[in-house]
C-alpha cells in the first residue's frame, strides 16, 4: 500500500527561526503535523545545505538525493563552458537574474523548465512514477516527472521578484497564490499520492529585511496558509493522514546592506570584480549575450562566487593552464584583498580563494587552497587555520561540488565583515557558515499511533543514517 506524502518546501527558514516558533506556541497548524512542540510524532533531523547554500543548487539536491558534482546545478549561477545543454555553444547560466540581469532564464525556469532541464540525474518524481506514484507540484522550479505541474505565474513572479512598492508582490500574497493553486488542484482533481507546496516569502522578507523578520513571516502568513491547506486535504479526505517533512534549502545571514560590502558585476555601474579583470587585460563577462565571446566568467552565489577561465591560447572546452590562467587570476584577487591593488572595491572582501588544476587531475579536480602567500595547500589544512565558527563541513561541501560545471576558482567572500557576491540585500546565503548553511528539515505523520510512529522513526533514521 502506498503512503500518502506531503512536503512542505519553505525557502531560506532557518531551523532556529522554526524550532523558536514552535516552542512559542505560535505554529500551530505546522506543530499538528509533528504532534505538538514535543515532536511526539515528530522528528527533527540536523540537516546542511550543499555549497554553495543557495536555492537553485540546494533544491536540486533536495528533489534528487544528488551532490551538485552529480547533478550539475552548480549554484542559481553558473558557466557550461561546454555548451551541453546549448547545441556545444557555452552558456551563462542564471536563474536568478544576476549582475548581469540575464531576465530570460528567471522566466525560462517556469516557462520551459530551464532548471529542471539541466539536472544531470533523475528527480523523485521521475523515481516515485516508476513506481505508479501520482505527484503534483505547487510552486517549485524542479518538477521533471510529476504529473501536475501548477507554476507561478510569469506576471506574479515578476512581480514579486522585480516589483517596486506601486507593481510588486508582497510575500504573503505570492505565498497565498501558490497555495489557492494547490487547494484549487486538490478540488478539482483529487490529493495524489506526492504533493510538494514551495513557499518563498520566507526567503525574501529576510534578503529585504534580515533574517529577523523570518519569525514574523512564519507565524503571520506561513502558518495560516498551511491550515487552510490542511482544511482543504482533510475536506477531500477525512482520513487523510500522510507522512509530513517540513523542510528548507538553506538559511539565511545577516549582511550589510551597502554598495561597499555588495561586490557585484554588473555592466556599465556596478563593476566591483569587473575593475580586476580589465586591469589583468581579461575581458569578464559582464552582461546578457556576451558569451562565450569573453575570456572569463563570474557567477555570483551570495557567500561564494565560481570563476570560469578561459585557456587564453585555446577555447572554452579546452583545459586552462593552470599556472598561467588560473593562479596568476588568483593572485590577483588576493592583491585586490589585501591592498586594493586592481580593483579597490575588493580590498578587505575575500576570505578564501580555492583553485583547481584541470590541467593536470582533469574537470573533476579537487578544490585546493591558494594562500595569500602564493602556496597550495589542502583545504583541510587551510580550514584548520581558519576561525571554526565562521564554517561548517567546508571540505566536505565543497568537494561535493567540484565538477565539469564548477568554476576553475572559487572564491569566498568574508562574511565576517558583511561582504557577499550580488545585489544590496540584508541577509544572504551561499557561503559555508553555520548560519546559512543550516536548513530546517522535520518529519511528522499526523494521525499515527504511537507504535506504528516508533517503527517509523526508526525507519527514517536507518534511511538518513
Amino acid at each position: 500500500m502506498k503512503k500518502q506524502i506531503l512536503l512542505i518546501d519553505i525557502d531560506g527558514l532557518r531551523p532556529d527561526v522554526f524550532r523558536q516558533a514552535l516552542n512559542d506556541g505560535k505554529i500551530p497548524v505546522l506543530a499538528k503535523l509533528l504532534g505538538g512542540a514535543d515532536l511526539s510524532r515528530g522528528l527533527q533531523v540536523d540537516a546542511l545545505a550543499p555549497a554553495p547554500s543557495i536555492t537553485f543548487c540546494s533544491q536540486a539536491s533536495l528533489f534528487t538525493g544528488a551532490h551538485p558534482k552529480e547533478h550539475g546545478i552548480p549554484g542559481n549561477q553558473f558557466f557550461d563552458r561546454f555548451g551541453d545543454f546549448n547545441k556545444g555553444v557555452p552558456r551563462h547560466y542564471a536563474f536568478d537574474v544576476g549582475d548581469t540581469l540575464s531576465a530570460d532564464d528567471a522566466v525560462l525556469v517556469f516557462t520551459h523548465g530551464l532548471a529542471a532541464n539541466c539536472l544531470r540525474v533523475p528527480t523523485m518524481y521521475e523515481e516515485l512514477a516508476e513506481k505508479g506514484y501520482r505527484s503534483v507540484v505547487a510552486g517549485n522550479m524542479y518538477a521533471k516527472g510529476a504529473d501536475i505541474w501548477l507554476k507561478p505565474s510569469l506576471v506574479d513572479i515578476a512581480r514579486f521578484t522585480k516589483g517596486g512598492n506601486l507593481f510588486g508582490m508582497s510575500s504573503a500574497d505570492y505565498d497565498g497564490e501558490i497555495i489557492e493553486e494547490a487547494i484549487e488542484e486538490i478540488a478539482q482533481n483529487g490529493i495524489p499520492d506526492l504533493l510538494t507546496v514551495y513557499l518563498m516569502g520566507v526567503d525574501h522578507e529576510s534578503h529585504h529585511h534580515g533574517p529577523d523578520a523570518q519569525y514574523q513571516h512564519l507565524v503571520e502568513v506561513i502558518d495560516p496558509l498551511l491550515g487552510q491547506l490542511w482544511d482543504a486535504l482533510l475536506e477531500a479526505d477525512s482520513n487523510y493522514a500522510p507522512l509530513v517533512a517540513i523542510f528548507s534549502d538553506h538559511g539565511q545571514i545577516k549582511v550589510v546592506a551597502d554598495d561597499k560590502h555588495s561586490l557585484r558585476l554588473a555592466f556599465p555601474f556596478e563593476k566591483e570584480i569587473g575593475h580586476l579583470f580589465d586591469a589583468l587585460g581579461l575581458d569578464v563577462h559582464d552582461y546578457p549575450g556576451e558569451d562565450p565571446d569573453c575570456d572569463a566568467v563570474v557567477a555570483s552565489n551570495g557567500g561564494m562566487a565560481h570563476v570560469y577561465l578561459q585557456n587564453r591560447t585555446g577555447h572554452w572546452a579546452d583545459k586552462p593552464k593552470f599556472e598561467r590562467d588560473v593562479l596568476s587570476v588568483a593572485a590577483a584577487f588576493w592583491e585586490a584583498h589585501e591592498t586594493g591593488n586592481y580593483a579597490t572595491e575588493l580590498e578587505n572582501a575575500l576570505a578564501g580563494v580555492l583553485v583547481r588544476n584541470v590541467e593536470k587531475e582533469g574537470w573533476d579536480a579537487p578544490y585546493q587552497a591558494f594562500t595569500p602567500e602564493g602556496e597550495i595547500i589542502s583545504l583541510e589544512d587551510w580550514f584548520a587555520q581558519q576561525d571554526s565558527e565562521l564554517y561548517i563541513d567546508p571540505v566536505n561541501r565543497i568537494q561535493n561540488l567540484a565538477s565539469k560545471m564548477a568554476g576553475d576558482m572559487l572564491l569566498i567572500s568574508n562574511y565576517a565583515e558583511g561582504y557577499y557576491f550580488g545585489n544590496i540585500l540584508e541577509g544572504v546565503h551561499g557561503g559555508l557558515h553555520p548560519d546559512d548553511s543550516r536548513a530546517t528539515f522535520f518529519i511528522g505523520t499526523p494521525g499515527m499511533d504511537a507504535d506504528a510512529w516508533q517503527a517509523t522513526k526508526q525507519k527514517v533514521g536507518h534511511a538518513i543514517d
